[in-house]
């Protein structure tokens, strides 16, 4: 049954365009007629509310940080100091992009034409100065931002290169658990190391 026109909002655009990247596994196979089409309207009236595809996608992937941010939020709201608080911000970091292969390709890998809004480009940049605020929170604010950079970028790098080969089936086949448990053992093992390293 299509939607009513005066139903269909922002809101309901960019959520039909999540669900839609996330069964896809990534932008590939989505397209403005496509999202319309799971709307129930024409893929003109999308144009009421963005300004073109690339638009929607720019918005998508703001709503993706979000979202993780949220998760990440909840599970080290109840961390018992700082350095079990970066732990569990790096597994929920871990767990959501294993969750949402398709949203990991969107964030990583896709190609996105024209540039994000001033508040989605606002949104781009938080998950980056969030990690660098709990690695020198954990190191007991012995790392200046600069090193607190370093170390989070390294331990990124590794975590990005797991997911990549879980995602793209190159690596063990494990279960989102298991390849959870084994990349963020060795994530502390690294972080203990770059902090020796980084605090001399």
């Amino acid at each position: 049954m299509k939607l009513d026109k005066k139903e269909v909002n922002k809101e309901l655009i960019i959520a039909t365009t999540l669900r839609l990247i996330e069964e896809n596994g990534g932008i590939k196979d989505v397209n403005l007629r496509g999202i319309a089409k799971e709307i129930g309207c024409a893929h003109t009236n999308l144009y009421n509310y963005f300004n073109s595809f690339d638009e929607i996608i720019w918005e998508a992937l703001g709503h993706i940080l979000l979202k993780m941010i949220d998760y990440v939020d909840a599970r080290i709201a109840s961390a018992a100091n700082d350095e079990e608080r970066f732990y569990s911000a790096l597994e929920a970091i871990l767990e959501f992009s294993l969750q949402h292969s398709g949203w990991y390709r969107l964030v990583w890998f896709e190609s996105i034409g024209g540039e994000p809004s001033q508040q989605t480009a606002q949104i781009l940049i938080s998950p980056t100065e969030g990690l660098n605020y709990l690695v020198i929170k954990a190191s007991d604010s012995m790392l200046t931002e600069e090193k607190a950079n370093r170390v989070a970028n390294i331990l990124h790098s590794y975590m990005h290169g797991e997911i990549c080969k879980w995602i793209s089936e190159r690596g063990p086949t494990s279960s989102i658990e298991e390849i959870s448990r084994e990349v963020l053992s060795t994530l502390k093992q690294l972080y203990k190391l770059l902090i020796k390293e980084e605090g001399k």
